[in-house]
């Protein structure tokens, strides 16, 4: 037996006490600082002299494993099954419109006054009709844009068909949204749960002078009043994922926004019974289309302590929010499973490039071309740096956005999406181990003893 690569240990008290974490299979555990030295200390060749009883326990959560044992060649096999796997599961984020109501300052689409019609409709239904024949068991939609709800007829309309075939075939169905927001009213909040929509993207920049600098209706008028009224309107009918995009240009004022929203006596308890969750957006120049500049957006390790701070906030104040590390699985960009569809029944790998001709690798209704670009998202990966190779935190980053890696090897992007827990594992992990001391073991999944 041998220590894994993939070992993190973290001092916890004044006895020496250490909490130990293995990104390999998520294990965390409290050691004390004897068993540390000696996975630390253990150099090729050793033998770990320890009671049977302990050699299970920590094999159980990763932190050693048998001499054998590729880690490396673990992650290889974790990536290429989610890339080439089972072919029961298919994820489409379908965009009905690219048009939007909004003008966003850094928004990375260029807006086409289009709507999907009854014939792409037929097409994607089509589409799913033969994944169900070849043996599709899940089916998950993501409703995007544009603002998809300017078409909430279409959505709807499709999403009953898509219902029904899956109802008759035995076919687990789940679907969410992204929106801006303006057009999500209580009817529209309800229409979509009828729908089986779990859950809801709302996107807010901060105070209503600062939100509506960065996010005015294309006539120029604020939309903040709308959003927070509609937030408010809706809370409880299906969760809200609340996004607040963040730059350099709102960066000091977003936890404050917060703070004073969550003191809103209207949402308050909403973020503490989970109706509203809040995560920050990361404002980039994903595109040529972009109105945004490098130097206005934040390097990716002052994004991350910004999201810490968040965290920190949320933590003190007790309202849930995910801070716990998992192992990444990709996007619908790296799997031959998941597809981007457009208005007109184009296709692509990333919802970066919708509505970018010569990122088309196919259509809904005809064959998918596997060319050099489709070929390019597949295999583009961390196998290619041999920094992440190196890298600890790989199993729960594996290599971050494959569109961040290919437009940096171009030299179109600054930096490498490396993952949050390259900057802060230590303080999410003590974090998540503090708050579950005071729970039931049962809500702490991977908290294990030794």
């Amino acid at each position: 037996m041998k220590p894994s690569k993939y070992n993190f240990f973290y001092p916890i008290d004044e006895n020496e006490n250490h909490l130990a974490f293995n990104s390999l299979k998520n294990g965390l555990a409290v050691f004390p600082g004897k068993l540390v030295k000696i996975l630390q200390s253990f150099q090729p060749g050793d033998t770990l002299t320890l009671p049977d009883s302990t050699l299970a326990e920590l094999k159980k959560g990763g932190f050693i494993c048998d001499d054998l044992y590729d880690e490396y060649g673990m992650l290889l096999v974790r990536r290429h099954l989610q890339q080439y796997g089972s072919s029961e599961s298919l994820g489409l984020t379908i965009a009905p419109t690219i048009f939007c109501n909004l003008s966003c300052s850094y928004c990375f689409e260029s807006p086409q006054n289009m709507r999907m019609d009854q014939t792409v409709i037929a097409q994607i239904v089509e589409f799913v009709k033969k994944r169900i024949t070849a043996g599709l068991k899940n089916l998950s939609i993501n409703f995007y844009g544009g603002e998809p709800l300017l078409c909430l007829d279409i959505i709807e309309d499709l999403s009953r068909k898509l219902i029904d075939i899956c109802d008759q075939k035995d076919v687990k169905y789940s679907a969410y949204i992204i929106t801006n927001g303006t057009l999500f009213t209580r009817a529209a909040a309800e229409k979509l749960k009828s729908l089986k929509v779990t859950g809801a993207q709302l996107t807010i920049d901060g105070d209503k002078k600062m939100h509506d600098s960065r996010r005015p209706y294309r006539n120029g008028k604020g939309s903040f009043d709308r959003i927070i009224a509609n937030i408010i309107d809706t809370a409880g009918i299906i969760p809200i994922s609340l996004r607040v995009n963040i730059d350099r240009q709102n960066v000091d004022s977003a936890l404050e926004f917060f703070k004073k929203i969550q003191s809103d006596a209207r949402l308050g308890d909403h973020f503490k019974n989970d109706d509203i969750r809040i995560h920050y957006g990361f404002v980039r120049k994903f595109t040529a289309s972009c109105r945004c500049s490098d130097e206005e957006c934040l390097k990716p390790g002052e994004f991350w302590l910004e999201e810490l701070k968040l965290h920190q906030y949320l933590y003190e104040k007790g309202i849930n929010f995910s801070y716990y590390p998992s192992t990444r699985s990709g996007c619908v960009a790296t799997t031959i499973n998941g597809y981007v569809v457009g208005p007109e029944g184009e296709l692509y790998k990333c919802w970066n490039h919708l509505g970018e001709s010569e990122m088309v690798v196919g259509h809904i209704g005809k064959d998918i071309r596997i060319d050099a670009l489709y070929i390019s998202y597949l295999t583009e990966s961390f196998e290619t740096d041999e920094n992440c190779k190196e890298c600890k935190v790989l199993p729960v980053c594996m290599g971050g956005c494959v569109d961040i890696r290919i437009n940096y090897k171009k030299g179109t992007f600054p930096a490498i999406d490396c993952s949050r827990w390259k900057y802060y594992l230590e303080e999410s992990l003590k974090a998540y181990y503090f708050a579950s001391l005071k729970k039931p073991p049962t809500t702490a999944p991977g908290l294990q003893k030794t």
